[in-house]
């Protein structure tokens, strides 16, 4: 099939793209925290996403039978994991914050292959087993010295915890984004997290105005990092599969990792990190090229749970 009229290369460049955006996404976030609580960050990067996509929220109507799964995305994805992400972040560095976001991707393949039945070619799990290899590589440099710290293993551990959530969110949001207009569903999400957050931050007294030196930082978050990042990632589940979509994701270790020297100048990287990154690299143009889903013996009425079809998906 051709190239231009291949679906999966929409869903690989969204999800590459995605990731760099992933990657900046912490670093950003740890320099709003300077002027503004974790609070204050976790409301406004899902309200005001939430806002930018109100037009599609409006004229769409959610089908009923969507509202549970609706709630389980919301409350893992746009209520715990940023109150998670967000405490944590206050506890670790920026370039720790970075690099094991990228958790997020196997929890991501993990709860796909367990309960939405994803599976690859055999050369596909081998190119997954080298994107996984690679972002092991950058996050740790093979020295896990730094991030067992106990300085830093509250906090780290918190962003570990926050990217199961949003992993449990990514594979509910790859079964919602086949029968639901891709917008909508995110507006919808990030609102009723929204109203969620709005009680638990006026209960603790933290600001409802960002303010100081960081808070250019969290609209740059909310509209940039967020409101990007969640629009190409839930366009790529749909196209792709939370799978492919999850091990591709992985990538965002290295875009971290080039960010945090830019933005907090310390330590360079290791000759391990950077074999990691080109691992990464060259083995996610592999699982494009092998990753080709093995054939199901047979695929019951109804079955909403896989990528699109050749065709490709409608648009948002």
């Amino acid at each position: 099939m051709p190239a231009r009229r291949d679906p999966r290369v929409a869903g690989y460049l969204a999800v590459s793209v995605a990731a760099f955006l992933y990657g900046l996404w912490a670093n950003l976030s740890k320099l709003a925290e300077v002027s503004v609580p974790p609070l204050t960050i976790a409301l406004y990067t899902q309200f005001l996403p939430g806002l930018l996509f109100l037009p599609a929220l409006a004229r769409h109507r959610m089908p009923r039978k969507d509202v549970p799964l609706l709630v389980l995305i919301t409350l893992a994805g746009a209520v715990a994991a940023p109150l998670v992400f967000y405490t944590g972040l206050t506890g670790t560095t920026a370039a720790n914050a970075a690099l094991l976001s990228n958790s997020e991707s196997v929890f991501t393949i993990i709860i796909a292959f367990t309960f939405l039945g994803e599976r690859l070619s055999r050369r596909g799990y081998a190119a997954l087993a080298g994107i996984v290899l690679g972002a092991f590589t950058v996050t740790t440099g093979l020295s896990l010295g730094d991030l067992a710290s106990v300085q830093y293993l509250a906090g780290n551990l918190l962003v570990i915890l926050a990217t199961f959530f949003w992993g449990v969110d990514n594979n509910g949001s790859a079964v919602l984004s086949q029968r639901s207009r891709i917008l909508p569903m995110i507006s919808a999400k990030l609102f009723l997290g929204a109203a969620i957050l709005l009680p638990i931050v006026v209960a603790t007294g933290a600001p409802l105005v960002p303010s100081g030196s960081g808070a250019w930082a969290v609209f740059v978050v909310a509209f940039g990092c967020v409101a990007g990042f969640t629009l190409l990632f839930y366009f790529s589940l749909r196209t792709i599969g939370a799978m492919r979509a999850g091990s591709i994701l992985a990538t965002s270790a290295l875009w971290g990792v080039l960010i945090s020297l830019v933005l907090f100048p310390g330590e360079p990287l290791s000759p391990a990190q950077v074999a990691g990154g080109a691992l990464m690299v060259v083995a996610t143009i592999a699982l494009y090229v092998f990753g080709g889903a093995r054939p199901q013996a047979s695929a019951g009425p109804g079955e909403t749970l896989k990528p699109a079809g050749s065709d490709g998906p409608r648009l948002p």
